[in-house]
C-alpha cells in the first residue's frame, strides 16, 4: 500500500463542524501572518547624508527573548521627537549600561520621514552601536519574521487543501456517487 503525504482516507466527507474549525484556524493564521508581517523592520537605502540627533532612553532595557532585548530610544527634541525601538543581541547591548535613562546622540537621515537609527552614540560622541550591528540585528530579526511567514504560508496551504478536498471535492463526489446509486 503507497504511503500518503496528506493522509486523508478516500472518500473521507468532512462535518460542516470540522470545515468551519478548519476556517477559523485558516483566518486565525492569516491574522497572525498579518501580525508579524507587520513586525518586518524595513530597512531604508544607506542615506547620503546623516545628521545627529539627541536622543534619551525613556525605559530600561527589556528581554525580548533570551537572545535578545528593546532599546527604547526617544529622537529628537520637542514636538518632533519620535519614539524609537530597537531589538537588539542582548549579549551584544549589555555592556553599554543602558538601564538607566541617559541622554545619547542618533545618527539619523537627514529626510525627517524615514525613521531609521544608522547609530548611537554617548554624549561625547563615542560610537556604542553601530550601523553593522543595527543592520545585523535587523536582518536577524527579519530573517526570523520571514521563516514565520512561510510557516503559516504553508500551514495555511495545507488547512486550505483539507478544506477542498474533503469539503468540497468529496462532498462533491458523494453526492454523484449517491444520484447514480439511485
Amino acid at each position: 500500500m503507497r504511503n500518503k503525504f496528506f493522509p486523508v482516507p478516500v472518500g473521507y466527507v468532512s462535518s460542516v463542524f470540522e470545515i468551519v474549525f478548519c476556517a477559523i484556524v485558516l483566518l486565525l493564521y492569516v491574522v497572525f501572518s498579518i501580525y508579524i508581517y507587520s513586525k518586518l523592520i524595513d530597512v531604508p537605502p544607506v542615506p547620503d547624508k546623516l545628521v545627529m540627533k539627541e536622543a534619551f532612553v525613556y525605559r530600561g532595557l527589556s528581554q525580548a527573548s533570551k537572545t535578545t532585548s528593546f532599546l527604547y530610544l526617544r529622537v529628537g527634541a520637542g514636538d518632533a521627537a519620535y519614539k524609537y525601538i530597537i531589538e537588539a543581541s542582548s549579549r551584544d547591548i549589555v555592556y553599554a549600561n543602558f538601564d538607566k535613562s541617559q541622554k545619547l546622540w542618533v545618527a539619523v537621515d537627514s529626510d525627517r520621514s524615514k525613521k531609521f537609527v544608522w547609530g548611537v552614540y554617548d554624549d561625547n560622541y563615542g560610537l556604542l552601536i553601530s550601523r553593522q550591528d543595527i543592520l545585523r540585528w535587523v536582518t536577524l530579526v527579519n530573517v526570523d519574521n520571514y521563516f514565520i511567514l512561510s510557516l503559516m504560508f504553508i500551514l495555511s496551504l495545507y488547512f486550505i487543501y483539507i478544506i477542498f478536498l474533503t469539503g468540497v471535492w468529496n462532498r462533491v463526489a458523494a453526492k454523484r456517487m449517491a444520484c447514480e446509486n439511485k
